[in-house]
């Protein structure tokens, strides 16, 4: 063998390592973007319209956006951007009691007025 052809060989098999390892990301993508799937998740699908998951069947989701109601395909999810647990209510609920303690005692307390010397002088002057 030259040279030539082992460098043949070695750069179709980097190509085809290369080609498997792209596709095991994106299956692992796919199977992380399946399990965030459920009612009540905020998603974005390919088109760039935002929606709420309402139902879920085999291979459609029925997803409401605005006011409008659309049943599209699995595949036309692009992304999750919050969780159906970061929607629950139970969830908002409790992060309001954590934080209404701290923004109460965040708040300064208000300082009384004080009178300026001059506005003092000039309140006697009359």
């Amino acid at each position: 063998m030259d040279s030539n052809t082992l460098f043949l060989i070695v750069m179709v098999g980097f190509m085809a390592l290369l080609m498997w390892n792209s596709s095991r990301n994106r299956k692992k993508q796919a199977a992380a973007l399946a399990e965030k799937l459920a009612i009540g998740a905020e998603v974005m699908l390919g088109s760039g319209i935002y929606g709420t998951i309402e139902a879920i069947a085999d291979d459609r989701i029925v997803v409401k956006s605005g006011t409008s109601t659309l049943e599209v395909a699995r595949g036309a999810i692009a992304r999750v951007t919050k969780s159906a647990e970061e929607n629950s209510p139970a969830v908002k609920v409790v992060a309001a009691k954590k934080t209404t303690p701290a923004k109460a005692a965040a708040k300064p307390a208000a300082k009384p007025a004080v009178k300026k010397p001059a506005a003092a002088a000039a309140k006697k002057a009359k």
